[in-house]
């Protein structure tokens, strides 16, 4: 006869992540998993998804992750499990992808609380900006100044631009001043304004002014 401890029901896995709900560091409790197999099995590059159902401890709060695995050999990008809900803003593919793997850094420095290291990142991505467009100046100030003689960015951009320049500043030398959640949050969200303007905006609005050309429109 089994006893009590055979027929036990084993408890479920937990992960420890930060929440996408809460954004606090917590348990996260395996409600159930299922596998999505490749749509090639001949292809070795076609990947299959690992679906994740978690339900956070604290705020009770259900989120699903999908991991991607690449056979026979996966690189590090594809093993970060990433949730599909609730749904994470993603960058346009028109932004290339070295800038957007610094923006990406960024956004996880600040769910992980790490504001200091936020800003720092954001100003790489600055940096990043200006090389991909073919400024070399070592100053950032100088450079973000050519970009918009230049017209890669309007007066409003540049100026916040110049405001992120002087955070990231602060967050990259000892000041002995915090970063603010408050500052950190903006940080990104002008930092994703700047790269939609440059890289989505102005390619888009090139796109309409051909497609009206075109058609003979004024």
């Amino acid at each position: 006869m089994a006893s009590s401890a055979d027929t036990q029901t084993p408890p479920n896995p937990e992960r420890v992540m930060v929440c996408p709900h809460c954004g606090l560091p917590s348990i996260q409790v395996v409600r159930g998993s299922a596998t999505v197999l490749r749509d090639d099995p001949n292809d070795a590059d076609s990947p299959d998804y690992e679906y994740t159902l978690l339900q956070c401890r604290d705020c009770r709060e259900p989120s699903l992750q999908v991991e991607e695995a690449l056979y026979p050999f996966a690189s590090p990008e594809s093993e970060v499990a990433k949730f599909v809900y609730p749904a994470s803003h993603q960058l346009s593919d028109h932004i290339p992808a070295s800038l957007r793997r610094e923006f990406d850094e960024a956004r996880s420095c600040f769910e992980t609380k790490a504001y200091t290291a936020t800003v720092v990142m954001v100003r790489r991505t600055l940096e990043g900006i200006c090389r991909d467009n073919g400024i070399e100046d070592r100053n950032l100030a100088s450079a973000l100044v050519k970009m918009e003689q230049d017209g890669l960015i309007d007066r409003t951009i540049a100026h916040w631009a110049k405001h992120l320049r002087l955070l990231g500043n602060q967050g990259a030398h000892f000041t002995g001043r915090p970063i603010s959640r408050e500052d950190a949050n903006d940080a990104l969200t002008f930092t994703e304004a700047l790269l939609d303007q440059i890289y989505v905006l102005m390619r888009r609005f090139d796109e309409f002014k051909q497609r009206r050309e075109t058609k003979g429109s004024p």
